[in-house]
């Protein structure tokens, strides 16, 4: 099996997907734009950028990242920067919590058919979870500020939704005045969480089931009423409960620990331990089994299944703000509780940064300076495949004569 590629899983779509996609009755229009982009991610098919120092003319070319949210060849830039823009917005000297939500695998099948629907439903039910119980002054008498990740997949890449979460331990109460949560721990009963949030959850399912919004064509057993509730009745039954993971004193690494989560995709080319003509080998966490690391080998094509299954419908936000970061109150509220606070406000320098500014600031690299005299390099062609390599061929050819004479 070949382990030393770089980008494996690009070369396993490369491998595999055109044979995928002419075995497969359907592929959505999602998953078909994410497995072009990861093939051509890096190529050169997608274009090149080629930069060209002004003072000694030595050329730089680049292969274009695809940047589709599925790809894990381009991902770490933009974690990166997530990651330093939401640090501008953590509040000094106040707890953070990380809470996962799921929902029980009898759902799967139900989810899958009814994804966009389904997982919209997720999202609103552990928000208004969340800022409900937080509005009790048992608890807060508060609202937070909240981000929460989706993720849809368990490590061996079968299909496990659930929601990561970062709670701060304080809010703005609705007299505009700002409050921290006096419990040491968590703030909030798990068993309370989990009630609300099945009750939410399941509640506004039966509504959907009554109005007739469900696709039912993977479980058209619930087509019956009485299977239904029998369905319904025994997912009250079930424990729902929500898992924290970790506590944060002050900011410390609360947003880098849920970086981790915000940009990650169904799995990475590091956990790729090799392939070969037909089959795929990949390492995954065994939770049931204390958490140990085991490898499973799968064939090609199934890979490329169980991978595909995991991009999201178009325009679909797997990354929310609520409480006080929703978008459009975030920096008001973010402002006002500086000023409560006695602190200043950072705002956030990293939004309207340049491309070259943004490298330095995430890996400190200084992209415009030459790599042969330091001098200032500037850009001659940016996303252009052919025009952009013979270009750079023709300025190191330039280069090379020059540095001859």
């Amino acid at each position: 099996m070949m382990t030393s590629d770089r980008y494996p899983i690009r070369t396993i779509f490369r491998k595999f997907y055109p044979e995928y996609l002419e075995s497969t009755s359907y592929v959505s229009h999602e998953a078909q734009r994410a497995a072009e982009c990861i093939m051509k991610c890096k190529t050169g098919e997608l274009g090149y950028t080629v930069d060209v120092c002004e003072e000694c003319g030595y050329p730089k070319i680049y292969a274009v990242s695809c940047n589709n949210k599925a790809c894990p060849c381009c991902q770490a830039p933009l974690a990166k920067k997530w990651e330093l823009e939401r640090n501008t917005e953590l509040i000094e000297n106040i707890s953070y919590y990380h809470v996962v939500f799921t929902v029980p695998h009898e759902l799967n099948l139900l989810i899958q058919a009814n994804e966009k629907l389904l997982l919209d439903l997720l999202f609103r039910c552990v928000t208004e979870t969340l800022l409900n119980l937080c509005a009790d002054k048992k608890y807060m008498g508060a609202k937070p500020g909240i981000i929460s990740v989706l993720h849809t997949w368990g490590s061996n890449l079968s299909f496990h939704p659930h929601i990561h979460t970062c709670i701060s331990g304080g809010g703005i109460t609705v007299d505009n005045r700002f409050v921290e949560t006096s419990h040491r721990g968590f703030f909030l009963p798990e068993a309370v969480i989990a009630s609300s949030f099945r009750g939410r959850y399941l509640c506004t399912l039966k509504s959907y089931y009554a109005d007739g919004k469900l696709d039912l064509s993977q479980t058209t057993d619930l087509e019956d009423p009485e299977k239904w509730k029998a369905f319904i009745n025994a997912l009250f039954k079930k424990r729902w409960l929500p898992f924290v993971k970790e506590t944060f004193n002050g900011r410390g690494n609360a947003v880098s620990y849920l970086a981790r989560y915000s940009y990650r995709t169904a799995i990475s080319n590091s956990r790729i331990r090799g392939y070969d003509d037909s089959t795929v080998t990949f390492e995954y966490k065994d939770y049931r089994d204390g958490g140990k690391t085991k490898t499973m080998t799968v064939s090609g094509m199934e890979f490329i299944r169980r991978f595909l299954r995991h991009v999201l419908p178009s325009h679909f936000n797997r990354i929310r703000y609520s409480g006080y970061l929703t978008n459009c109150r975030k920096t008001f509220c973010l402002k006002l509780i500086h000023m409560l606070r006695s602190t200043v406000y950072p705002g956030n320098p990293y939004r309207t940064m340049n491309n070259a500014q943004l490298m330095m600031a995430l890996y400190h690299k200084d992209v415009c300076k030459c790599g042969k005299c330091g001098g200032k390099t500037i850009v001659l062609c940016r996303g252009k495949p052919q025009s952009g390599l013979l270009l750079y061929s023709e300025l190191l050819e330039k280069f090379e004569q020059s540095s001859a004479e």
